[in-house]
């Protein structure tokens, strides 16, 4: 695979989407299929690797001129 294939597929704004995806795979496993704690480790790991890049997007936030969220307020 060449490297701008790998920088790509590291992107956050892409990472995050399948991240999500199989984290709730996983879950659903456990609930449906098998609640082991083999599973649960897995949603664990999977669950930080989401927290990762979620925060990771959102670091990419910039102010857009239009935005009304003022002083005390949150979306």
């Amino acid at each position: 695979m060449a490297d701008a294939e790998i920088a790509e597929k590291k992107d956050p704004a892409l990472r995050l989407p399948r991240q999500a995806e199989h984290y709730s795979q996983i879950v659903g496993h456990f609930l449906a299929v098998k609640n082991s704690t083999e599973i649960a480790g897995a949603i664990q790991a999977h669950f930080e690797r989401l927290e990762k890049y979620h925060h990771s997007l959102l670091g990419r936030a910039v102010d857009v001129e239009g935005d009304d969220i003022g002083e005390g307020e949150s979306n």
